[in-house]
């Protein structure tokens, strides 16, 4: 009971639900005109004459297909309904409209057979107005003969203009076709029969036939302009489809490259190690060996003479730490780890001071103690790659190098006074250097960026942005 009345004070408690309120009715209805108010050049962009014609040209060729299901629909429709004229209408009413609807029956079968011999599209184009219009004067006719405008006959010609609202055509064309469409139907009722021209349920007539143009106008256009839309969408998808694929495609080759090349320098990272280990430090091993056993035997005879062989025993060791801290170095500095990233990257460009290839600065600004070990070891990485391109390309005298710390984000710049890139802005993407493209990677890979830039007058700038702590 205590859980069951805890529960029901938590319900009592919860605040109640508040339906989303609707949005203005001035938003919904600028909303409902947007089709209207758009132009070609608001959603077709720089391919707006190519994506016009070719909406025009499928838009023409979709008007025979809309043209074939609307005939066929009428001839559906007029003979399941063409039994119910027995039941409902009189034997004058019968007559007329029997004829009418042979007219429809007999032209509907002609097109359709017409769009299977045929594949002119004009030709189809003009037979199909041809029978809309030589049908509705044939409607209009059976009306009349049906009974005066008084009669609720006349009226059923007005589906002949809600008909064309399934047509795709543009506006100009919407109004020629359902003016003619009125046009037809009034010869065919008032001109064939022009003792009805005074009769008071002319006028009525009229302003029906005006009220349902305008609304077969409204969503006839309205579905045009959704269709135009939706093309120009298709038509935007496809082609950024096919950039995305060329990118994906080019990102390939680019990580290709990069493991290709990525393999090829471990090979030879694993070669000159390998050499490093068999020539200069076999060789000190062998040479301590050769200074313990000269030693020994020189113990063996006068024990106080072996002084000058244990000096050489030691400087031999020396050289043979030193070599050794000089490839751990060169693999990974430990000042990284145990210094951080600032006295790694200074004894970097101690070292090209020394070897007298480049004068390196390098400047430091903000806290670097929270970076993390990757972003760490990318930093190094990146300022130790662009340090090598730098000496294999650039031909320069000087190197700066920036390490900033601000908020989340480290940045970084190698800038040199080499010959530079030959453009105002390089993209690391663009370029097919696999040592700009290992970069840009490490950089990705923590959600960082990479720009390569052209300093002026002369000079290449790397900048590198990173997160602290990715």
């Amino acid at each position: 009971m205590e859980g069951c009345d805890r529960a029901v004070r938590y319900r009592r408690a919860s605040p109640p639900m508040t339906r989303p309120s609707a949005p203005p009715l001035t938003d919904t209805i600028r909303e409902g005109l947007s089709l209207w108010r758009a132009r070609r050049e608001d959603y077709e962009g720089e391919d707006a004459p190519s994506v016009a014609e070719a909406f025009d040209a499928r838009r023409k060729r979709k008007l025979i297909d809309h043209a074939t299901s609307l005939c066929a629909v009428a001839l559906a429709a007029t003979l399941a309904s063409w039994p119910l004229d027995w039941m409902v209408l009189g034997e004058l009413a019968r007559g007329a409209f029997a004829r009418w609807r042979a007219v429809v029956t007999v032209g509907s079968i002609a097109f359709l057979l017409l769009t299977r011999a045929s594949q002119n599209a004009a030709a189809l184009r003009v037979a199909f107005v041809s029978l809309v219009l030589g049908s509705t004067v044939v409607a209009g006719d059976a009306m009349a003969r049906a009974g005066d405008p008084g009669a609720p006959y006349v009226h059923l010609l007005h589906f002949g203009l809600l008909s064309t609202v399934a047509l795709p055509l543009a506006l100009s064309e919407r109004a020629l076709f359902t003016a003619a469409i009125t046009l037809s139907a009034a010869v065919g009722y008032w001109g064939f029969h022009p003792a009805f021209s005074g009769h008071p349920s002319t006028a009525l007539w009229w302003s029906v036939a005006l009220g349902a143009g305008l609304v077969s106008h409204w969503f006839g256009h309205s579905l045009f302009l959704l269709a135009r839309e939706n093309f120009a969408h298709r038509s935007a998808l496809a082609r950024w489809a096919q950039e995305l694929e060329q990118r994906v495609r080019e990102r390939t080759d680019e990580l290709r490259t990069l493991v290709n090349s990525v393999e090829r320098v471990r090979e030879e990272e694993r070669t000159r190690i390998a050499r490093e280990l068999h020539d200069e430090l076999g060789q000190e091993i062998a040479a301590i060996g050769y200074s313990l056993r000269f030693t020994r035997e020189r113990f063996e005879r006068d024990p106080r003479s072996i002084a000058a062989n244990l000096d050489d025993v030691d400087a031999a060791v020396q050289r043979t730490k030193t070599l050794v801290r000089e490839i751990v170095s060169e693999l990974r500095p430990r000042m990284l780890d145990d210094l951080g990233l600032v006295s790694a990257v200074e004894w970097l460009a101690r070292r090209m001071n020394d070897n007298g290839a480049l004068r390196c600065a390098v400047r430091a600004e903000g806290p670097m103690d929270s970076l993390s070990e990757a972003t760490r070891t990318a930093a190094f990485r990146i300022v130790q790659e662009a340090l090598t391109n730098v000496l294999k390309h650039a031909r320069a005298e000087s190197v700066e190098i920036d390490l900033v710390c601000r908020a989340d984000t480290l940045t970084l710049s190698v800038r040199d006074d080499g010959v530079g890139l030959g453009r105002a802005r390089a993209d690391a993407a663009a370029l097919p250097g696999v040592g700009l493209i290992g970069m840009r990677e490490r950089a990705q890979s923590l959600s960082g960026a990479l720009e390569v830039l052209r300093r002026s007058p002369r000079g290449t700038e790397i900048r590198c942005t990173l997160p602290t702590a990715p």
